[in-house]
């Protein structure tokens, strides 16, 4: 597969490479057999070392939900103790990253936070590093509708390892009862959508409602009025600029530094929760409910906040960043 590609990088005449999200494991191959013309570009679409908190989180909750207490007892006794204690999966992933900057002529991130983090990670010197920071573009749909209904809302997949919406109902069930007039709304789709009604149903709660994947996401961004995030982990969390670009407010732990620039500090633009207080969220998350005025103050300073990541900003930084890989 490698000498394929190579191949065709030759054939097509390509300058410049992108490889997304995942690193190609012969990535150092195709470069040497492409020649020297071409250019790669590694863009790497999370947190630094999301892996790690994915692996282990795949593999305990496989364990649970499993129902054998012999797996669930290796994974406490083993798995989880292997990288707590020896860095396992850590040393494994930077190895992989180390690689893949070392083939690749830039290797990309999502922000400026973690630039460093990946250059501590690869051993790079700031001073002359391949490693540069670019946000995802924001493209806007239309002038928002700033008379919200009284919905929290959850737009995203549906899955484990990453979301954990499961967060996200516990918190519900210690707000629904003070608030008979708000619904929850889960705006999304996956593997995880049977075990959440599940929970939903053992909490007993009567004002969720799953309304599984749309096309029309901004149809509901355009009603709700706080938007929630619980996820362990988010390389940028696009959802939150789409919420504050809508006027709904953001409300989310603070679990990496994509999560911490998009919702910022001064809760001004959203507000931020440590990892991972569930209670604290709770409080946090019905003073806003209880509070009309707050959110309607908070719209101008979200709106005005997404405009740094309009798509013609996005794409100034990608110009520069290409004319100095190539020198035009």
């Amino acid at each position: 597969m490698a000498s394929l590609i190579a191949g065709l990088i030759r054939e097509m005449s390509i300058d410049v490479m992108v490889i997304p999200v995942h690193p190609m494991k012969y990535l150092d191959v195709i470069r040497r057999e492409s020649g020297n013309n071409c250019k790669f570009i590694f863009h790497h679409h999370s947190c630094p070392l999301w892996e790690v908190e994915n692996r282990i989180s795949v593999k305990l909750h496989a364990a649970r939900t499993s129902g054998s207490w012999l797996k669930t007892l290796e994974c406490y006794l083993l798995s989880i103790p292997k990288e707590r204690l020896f860095k396992s999966y850590t040393r494994r992933f930077s190895r992989i990253y180390r690689r893949t900057y070392a083939a690749a002529d830039r290797y990309l991130v999502l922000c400026e936070e973690y630039r460093g983090q990946i250059e501590r990670i690869v051993k790079a010197s700031p001073a002359d590093s391949k490693v540069r920071a670019l946000t995802n573009p924001y493209i806007n749909w239309s002038a928002p509708e700033l008379h919200k209904r009284k919905e929290v809302l959850y737009v995203g997949r549906l899955s484990y390892a990453d979301k954990r919406v499961d967060r996200l109902l516990r918190i519900w069930s210690l707000v629904e009862a003070d608030f008979p007039d708000w619904e929850l709304k889960v705006v999304g789709d996956g593997r995880e959508r049977w075990n959440l009604e599940k929970e939903a149903a053992g909490l007993g709660l009567h004002r969720v409602r799953f309304c599984g994947h749309s096309t029309r996401v901004e149809e509901h961004y355009a009603t709700a009025a706080i938007l929630c995030l619980t996820s362990s982990f988010e390389g940028w969390g696009l959802v939150l600029v789409e919420a504050q670009a809508a006027g709904v407010v953001p409300i989310a732990f603070g679990c990496s530094g994509g999560v911490r620039r998009i919702v910022g500090s001064d809760r001004s633009t959203g507000i931020l929760i440590e990892p991972f207080d569930e209670k604290g969220y709770a409080e946090e998350l019905a003073a806003l409910m209880r509070d009309e005025g707050l959110r309607s103050a908070m719209q101008p300073a979200m709106i005005a906040k997404t405009s740094e990541y309009s798509l013609e900003n996005t794409g100034r930084m990608w110009d520069r960043m290409l004319g100095e890989l190539t020198g035009e």
